[in-house]
């Protein structure tokens, strides 16, 4: 085939569109969220909504994929954060604490709260937070946060009373509730006063 102008353009039209779809293929791969790369979920920033920011992908385990962080039950973790985020993030996470991470004392297990290892105490929206100071501390931890009238509150429709040890439930005594609040002795003691 004799070469001419027209097959000359043809030909510099296919390279410039093999450029361009080369060029989109690599922006995909490093663009933020699910379709991206960077570790779980992509390289942090916008594009994710709200729900979509954390994730939990192990028990006990919660990332931040906005702030590429993940924490464990005594806070922001490095080795995690270098599993699930890579080398770049758990370097980041360690120049912003300064290396030792454990002399800061507070940290974010998820969006809007706000944990205190020192006073195994997390809070909601600048409030004592009942059940996320019992996910993150335990049981013994939690049984500290009481309302003003010194009551707790681990769910919307449950209230519980610390000096007598007992659950209520849609104002009926709950032996469940007061089981997981106050744990078995305590609800063997409830079930036996229902049975009287």
């Amino acid at each position: 085939m004799a070469w001419n102008a027209s097959s000359k353009g043809f030909a510099v039209a296919e390279r410039r569109a093999l450029f361009v779809l080369g060029l989109a293929l690599t922006t995909a791969a490093c663009a933020p969220g699910p379709v991206g790369g960077g570790g779980i979920g992509g390289v942090a920033g916008a594009g994710y909504r709200d729900g979509d920011r954390w994730i939990s992908p192990t028990p006990g385990v919660r990332c931040d994929r906005f702030e590429r962080v993940c924490y464990d039950r005594n806070g922001p973790e490095l080795s995690l954060t270098r599993d699930y985020f890579g080398r770049s993030a758990a370097k980041d996470l360690e120049e912003r604490i300064g290396g030792n991470w454990r002399t800061d004392t507070r940290y974010n297990p998820k969006e809007g709260v706000r944990c205190d290892l020192e006073d195994e105490l997390c809070t909601k929206r600048g409030e004592p937070d009942y059940k996320n100071t019992r996910e993150q501390f335990g049981r013994k931890p939690a049984l500290a946060v009481t309302e003003p009238d010194g009551t707790i509150r681990p769910g919307k429709r449950t209230v519980c009373d610390p000096a007598s040890q007992v659950c209520e439930k849609n104002d009926r005594p709950s032996v469940d509730r007061t089981r997981f609040v106050f744990g078995d002795r305590a609800a063997r003691n409830l079930k036996s006063q229902l049975r009287d």
